[in-house]
């Protein structure tokens, strides 16, 4: 599509306001170089170029066709196009599935057509394409006949104006691009497909989407590791992320929104760098599309001013990159060369007054970047302007050349004096940002695909953890009602995690002789598949000391059950050992139907309920992702003894992270949801134990 070199327009129209017409008159004002044809039985000719009246009466097999007839007509033509041999057709056309249940079953027979002669089908309800780097469009809008700058950046976008307008602002902001696509309603092409495509093109070296939700979005973790492993950065615009969000995306695309937790897991497990603005998709594109790539995230502040290095140190921190203080060497050297007012502490005062002495600020700036524990370096030029402006940006430019590490400018000035170090700048590949601010965006993004790509490699090199249990998944094939704690805890023990010691006792006196085997104190719980919550039903009991007090909370609980869900099946009481000590914490898997089983970590109590300081990750994970998910929590502290409090046995929580993982995938067709909730973890070297647990069968 994007290297065409014919193009057929079916329901090509002759009037310049009509959709149908607009691709036509934008091919003929961009001086298209290849094969136009106009297909329309209403007309002989349509701007000069012959008009056909079927797709079977072409002269050749055009490399796309652009659908632009109403939806009623969209199918005979697209059979008509497989029956030619096309294989590549984009349907602008809407009133298909974005009109909910009505377009449904139109959309569905426009994917089977596809399928069953081969066509790669973009849209229906989109806008169209623009192929920047071949000087050519294909679609309907004002922003499809515009000329846009020539680079790298190759772009998808779900909603078609929206989508144009970020370009649109992109493109003022300076950047390049190679390829656009409006995908509109998916309906057999998505956005990942695209990209996927994209990551695959020589002249693309950045992919750019924007989008509501994706239906395939258990592909985004695989799309967004092979842009790490061709070293394209990947930044993704995710809309409806609130429930309105979410509603509105839903009724403008029929596109699943999905839970933004799971598509955060997702961007953060591949190394999608998420974007919220169009300003902050530039700021962070800027610095990606230089050549130079941090090894760390230690940065160098170095102002003109102190007011702005106070400011750009705020927002490093806010951003998890480090401030390191100079080694002593640079140190040393430094005040030898600087006044002795300047500031060394990180961020670097150097003062207004170096501006004037260009050895002192070359020599400066060097010993900076080249500091052994700097990873990159940020200027900040303040307001300088003029010739001096100029002069202080050629010379930023010369340190820059000598260093694989990245160097940013914050600098804005009275542009009609400073363009020509602007353009210096920008020659360089120094990417250059209006305010501090947005240079620690730019600064943040190098650090996160940096990272990012030493993860993938880290993870690559990592076993996953399989586990397969047969009997277990003919067990919930069969289930047709949620695990009681009993039943869902030992479906846990066979994949390796820890539980308490418990029986089940369907007699007072059997809960007395297990309480007696298991040691007191202990615990009382009803079992019952029809009572999930067990303590609002009055349904348990802690710390029992005795066998009589045993068999008293045994008749007490099974009274209570019995008037809170008179029809309830009991399968008995659990008679469970008390745990005493450790931290509890809340283990879960979410089997989404857009991303499969996704692992949820948090600390029990309002830390995950209230706080929700809680990390997701989507199966299949390695130990050391495992290891992240537990660092990544706010509370994590709390796990790693503060304040004087026993470290927890972390390597045990991380192996059943890991173990959980390998049980969800392992019956990611019959589960749908595990909740273990508490899962205490004791201190170091004691392990954890599963004090609680319920499983959700998924039904078929």
């Amino acid at each position: 599509m994007f290297h065409a070199r014919s193009i057929a327009v079916i329901g090509a129209s002759p009037t310049m306001t009509k959709p149908s017409g607009q691709p036509l008159f934008h091919l003929k004002n961009m001086g298209y170089g290849g094969r136009v044809y106009p297909v329309n039985p209403r007309y002989e000719s349509v701007l000069d170029w012959r008009c056909y009246p079927d797709v079977a009466s072409l002269p050749e097999v055009p490399d796309v066709v652009l659908i632009a007839v109403p939806a009623g007509q969209v199918a005979s033509h697209l059979v008509d196009c497989g029956r030619k041999g096309l294989t590549h057709v984009i349907v602008i056309t809407s009133g298909f599935s974005e009109m909910g249940q009505s377009g449904d079953a139109a959309q569905a027979e426009l994917v089977a057509i596809a399928r069953e002669y081969g066509i790669t089908l973009v849209g229906p309800n989109c806008q169209g394409m623009i192929s920047v780097g071949q000087g050519f469009s294909l679609g309907f809008g004002a922003p499809y006949g515009f000329a846009y700058n020539k680079g790298p950046i190759s772009m998808t976008s779900q909603s078609g104006a929206w989508g144009n307008t970020v370009m649109l602002l992109a493109n003022a902001a300076g950047l390049g691009f190679q390829n656009y696509q409006s995908t509109g309603n998916e309906a057999a092409t998505t956005s990942l497909d695209m990209v996927d495509w994209y990551l695959d093109d020589p002249e693309t070296g950045m992919v750019v989407s924007y989008v509501e939700g994706f239906k395939d979005a258990h592909r985004i973790v695989a799309i967004g590791r092979k842009a790490l492993a061709v070293n394209k950065p990947y930044l993704l615009w995710k809309v409806g992320s609130s429930e309105a969000g979410a509603r509105a995306a839903a009724s403008h695309t029929a596109n699943l929104g999905g839970a933004m937790a799971l598509y955060r897991a997702a961007f953060r497990q591949s190394g999608i760098i998420e974007v919220a603005d169009a300003n902050e998709l530039a700021d962070r594109a800027h610095a990606l599309l230089s050549p130079r790539k941090p090894k760390g995230n230690r940065v160098a502040v170095v102002t003109l001013s102190g007011g702005a290095g106070v400011l750009m140190a705020d927002h490093c921190a806010l951003a998890g990159l480090e401030l390191p203080e100079l080694s002593p060497a640079t140190l040393a050297r430094l005040k030898e060369i600087l006044p002795p007012y300047a500031g060394l502490n990180n961020p670097i005062d150097l003062t207004g007054n170096i501006a004037a002495r260009q050895e002192n600020m070359i020599e400066s700036l060097q010993l900076i970047v080249n500091d052994p524990r700097v990873d990159m370096m940020s200027v900040c030029l303040a307001a300088a302007s003029g010739p001096a402006g100029n002069q202080l940006a050629k010379w930023v430019v010369e340190v820059a050349r000598t260093t694989d590490k990245p160097v940013l400018v914050a600098w804005v000035a009275i542009q009609a004096t400073t363009q020509e170090g602007y353009d210096a700048l920008a020659q360089a590949q120094v990417p250059r940002y209006d305010t501090p601010v947005r240079c620690v965006l730019g600064m943040d993004a190098l650090w996160r695909f940096a990272k990012a790509q030493q993860d993938c490699l880290r993870i690559a090199g990592e076993p996953v953890l399989r586990l397969e249990r047969p009997q277990q998944k003919q067990m919930l094939a069969q289930q047709r009602q949620d695990l009681s704690e009993y039943r869902a805890k030992q479906v846990l023990a066979d994949y390796g995690i820890p539980v308490t010691p418990e029986a089940l006792a369907t007699s007072a006196d059997q809960a007395a002789m297990h309480a007696r085997a298991l040691g007191f104190p202990v615990a009382l719980k009803i079992m019952s598949p029809d009572i999930p919550h067990k303590t609002e039903a009055g349904g348990v009991r802690i710390g029992l000391l005795d066998e009589t007090s045993v068999r008293a909370a045994y008749a007490e609980i099974l009274a209570n059950a019995t008037r809170h869900a008179p029809q309830a099946v009991i399968e008995g009481l659990l008679v469970q050992a008390m745990v005493s000590g450790g931290t509890e914490i809340i283990l879960g898997v979410n089997n989404d139907p857009l991303f499969g089983p996704a692992i949820m970590f948090g600390l029990g109590g309002i830390f995950a309920e209230v706080m929700k300081d809680v990390s997701f990750r989507l199966a299949p994970i390695t130990r050391s992702e495992a290891l992240d998910m537990v660092h990544e929590i706010k509370a994590f502290p709390i796990l790693d003894g503060a304040r004087g409090c026993p470290k927890a046995d972390v390597d045990a929580l991380v192996d059943t992270i890991v173990k959980l993982a390998a049980l969800a995938l392992d019956l990611k067709d019959h589960v749908a949801e595990i909740d273990i909730n508490p899962l205490f973890v004791l201190s170091q070297g004691k392990g954890v134990m599963a004090a609680d647990a319920l499983i959700k069968p998924r039904f078929t």
